[in-house]
């Protein structure tokens, strides 16, 4: 995950003639939705939530929602804070939330191989996902990217078994 950070952060960061991206002048990406008629799951077209901590919440909010951490970890390499729980991981910057980590063993407790993503409850197998969240905008050696706006889902795969092990919701920008 550390790996994924640090590429991010260093695609995001900006050269001395870069100007920052604003908003509205940034291209939204079209969303492929798969059809299929057995799955109530309705599409997914923006990304705000997973387990009930947002991309918005500051660390208050975090520990109002989801209460005392398990732990708290400091990367002293890219500088997050990551409050672990029972069924997430979330990763803070400058007491924002960047990042929302689950791991697959620990999703949706009483649930294994769910997400709680936007408030809906998303089976992670392959024809729900479709169903929710369309075709994959990057197909990664390690699993595959959707992007709404600003915030992006990231299902991360065995590289052997093709598996899903966790996923992540993230900030696309960095602070």
């Amino acid at each position: 995950m550390l790996n994924m950070m640090l590429l991010l952060l260093g695609l995001l960061t900006a050269s001395p003639d870069h100007t920052p991206a604003t908003v509205d002048s940034i291209p939204r990406l079209p969303v492929k939705l798969a059809q299929t008629q057995q799955s109530n799951l309705k599409p997914i077209t923006e990304f705000e939530s997973m387990g009930e901590v947002s991309l918005f919440d500051d660390r208050d909010s975090v520990v109002r929602k989801k209460g005392k951490p398990l732990s708290i970890n400091k990367d002293v390499y890219s500088g997050y804070t990551e409050y672990q729980y029972k069924d997430i991981t979330v990763g803070l910057s400058e007491d924002l939330v960047y990042y929302v980590h689950v791991d697959v063993d620990a999703s949706a407790e009483g649930c294994p191989g769910k997400i709680q993503l936007n408030g809906q409850w998303l089976p992670l197998e392959k024809q729900e996902i479709a169903q929710a969240l369309g075709e994959p905008d990057f197909t990664a050696e390690d699993g595959d990217v959707y992007i709404r706006d600003l915030a992006a889902v990231k299902i991360y795969r065995h590289p052997a078994t093709k598996a899903i092990v966790g996923v992540d919701l993230f900030d696309t920008i960095a602070f």
